[in-house]
């Protein structure tokens, strides 16, 4: 039996990663056909909208969904098949009204966003009017993949996320390319709609499976009434509300970066000039950032059960292990695609923004150059925020995001003020951002581990494998633009690149034998290297 529940959370946990990893490609993939589609002047309309968004989204699908499967899962595991399907209504219901609310607050406070927070005309209300009722699917939506995950049947969340990000593709670039002639905003109106229409879909896909699997979760003859009678919602909120304000501290502090590009370099530059360089940062260089991203989620999420398993049996040296290689890992992902964007930035915004005007290309690869090294920084907040979870110390990484969002926002304050320094400021105060919360989530875990960080091993060797791999790729490009400009001398960089990348680490020894088998595929790799 214990075999089996454990092999249930394993599937389940890698369905969910492996779900989230393509759902975050896919979403990249939309922004840049919604660019080469809407172009610059659209892509204005499509991002300003997201914070606002991203921040009541915030309060229905951050804590209250992690609630729900921590109370369902404590209800199945003891038998009390009605209890869990009272804290699935109680919270459906919950969920409902708080979806209720934010679409109102989107949709009649669309007026007050765009006139008083983003100094905008009106024709920017329509994005936030057709966005507005997918925080309600949304809502509805987490109460069912909550319910669905404290039931350890993650099909069913996976298959609506790739159900969302599907239909959001296809009907959001279908009537993207239909109403761009309209003008810019009702061409971002197509992209939005999209994305309502598909959380609608995803959200009858969700509740189809939970219909279709419905025995599963009350098999005939189980009581109908449950083991006890406390209240639901207020042990729903106890669990939910610290998770959702730690969640809250990035989207707040998107909605403020958007506020101050526009009010700060409004001062100095035309809208059109500040509507311009907000494209290249959230639209060019973003999308590319969060691709690592993905990599470093998944790293996270496996991170977790593998710390917290060795934690509970005690078993010091585990943790060590577990926490080192999530450390070295962070470096070894995060280090090579800084320096493989810092490099090829450029060229590869180019690439896939087929669309986009020289002026703005060469803003983008600016904003890229210092933007790169936040992918360092994100991968190891990310892992480490993992650790730190395994740990117990669920908090600990929601004070030291806060400490980061502080700084973030003052020195957003003081960058995007210059002129010379203009959005580039936006770019800088990230990379503060993550970098303080990174490196105090490192030192947190070294306090609680005990480990003892080797410098060489963890850092420099993934840095010396990065700074080659970039040399090599700068080279690359640089001989191959001569003779095939273009993508192919783009693409064929990417593959010195990682050629050189594997070269180095086989031949610096990046990772141990030991590492290796706690590695996907690392026992293949490892029988490579013996061979040769």
């Amino acid at each position: 039996m214990e075999r089996s529940k454990k092999t249930t959370f394993v599937a389940g946990a890698a369905i969910l990663a492996f779900a989230g990893v393509l759902c975050k490609i896919i979403g990249v993939l939309i922004r840049i056909w919604a660019y080469n589609i809407i172009g610059e002047a659209g892509m204005v309309y499509y991002e300003v909208v997201f914070p606002f968004y991203s921040w009541l989204l915030i309060i229905s699908s951050s804590g209250i969904p992690t609630a729900i499967s921590r109370m369902v899962s404590e209800r199945f595991s003891v038998g009390d098949h009605a209890g869990a399907r009272r804290v699935f209504r109680r919270a459906l219901l919950l969920l409902a009204i708080i979806g209720a609310l934010t679409t109102a607050v989107l949709y009649f406070g669309a007026g007050f966003f765009t006139d008083t927070i983003l100094g905008k005309d009106d024709t920017y209300i329509l994005s936030f009017t057709t966005l507005a009722p997918a925080l309600f699917f949304v809502s509805c939506m987490c109460a069912y993949r909550g319910y669905l995950q404290g039931a350890q049947h993650m099909t069913g969340t996976g298959l609506s996320q790739l159900t969302e990000q599907v239909v959001k593709c296809i009907v959001g670039l279908t009537l993207a390319a239909k109403w761009i002639s309209r003008g810019p905003e009702y061409g971002a109106a197509g992209l939005l709609l999209g994305i309502t229409i598909s959380e609608l879909v995803a959200l009858l896909v969700v509740m189809g499976f939970r219909w279709k699997n419905r025995r599963l979760y009350m098999p005939p003859g189980v009581s109908l009434t449950p083991a006890s009678d406390r209240p639901v919602v207020p042990e729903l909120l106890r669990i939910a509300i610290p998770i959702t304000l730690g969640a809250s501290i990035i989207p707040i502090t998107s909605m403020l970066d958007v506020k101050m590009i526009f009010s700060c370099m409004g001062r100095y530059m035309s809208e059109a000039a500040v509507n311009q360089r907000y494209v290249a940062l959230s639209t060019n260089v973003r999308s590319l950032i969060n691709l690592p991203a993905s990599l470093t989620t998944a790293l996270a999420m496996s991170i977790v059960p593998a710390i917290s398993g060795a934690r509970a049996r005690r078993d010091v040296a585990g943790m060590h292990h577990f926490a080192g290689l999530g450390l070295k890992l962070s470096m070894a992902i995060g280090m090579p695609c800084a320096a493989g964007l810092f490099v090829l930035g450029g060229p590869i915004i180019r690439m896939l923004f087929r669309t986009i005007q020289p002026d703005s290309l060469a803003i983008a690869t600016a904003i890229m150059r210092v933007a790169s090294l936040t992918v360092i920084f994100i991968s190891l907040v990310q892992t480490m925020t993992g650790a730190l979870q395994g740990m117990g110390r669920q908090s600990w990484p929601v004070w030291s995001l806060l400490a980061g969002g502080a700084l973030k926002v003052a020195s957003n304050y003081v960058f995007l003020s210059m002129p010379a320094v203009n959005i580039l400021g936006a770019s800088i105060s990230n990379v503060v951002c993550y970098g303080v919360a990174g490196i105090i989530d490192t030192v947190l875990v070294l306090k609680v581990t005990g480990l003892r960080v080797r410098i060489w091993d963890m850092f420099l060797k993934p840095l010396v494998c990065s700074l080659t791999m970039g040399a090599a790729v700068y080279l690359a490009y640089r001989g191959l633009s001569a003779l095939h400009p273009g993508s192919i001398a783009t693409i064929a960089s990417v593959l010195v690149g990682v050629g050189a990348y594997l070269l180095m680490a086989i031949k610096t020894r990046l990772f141990t034998s030991e590492e290796l088998d706690s590695i996907p595929g690392g026992g293949k790799l490892k029988r490579f290297l013996k061979k040769d």
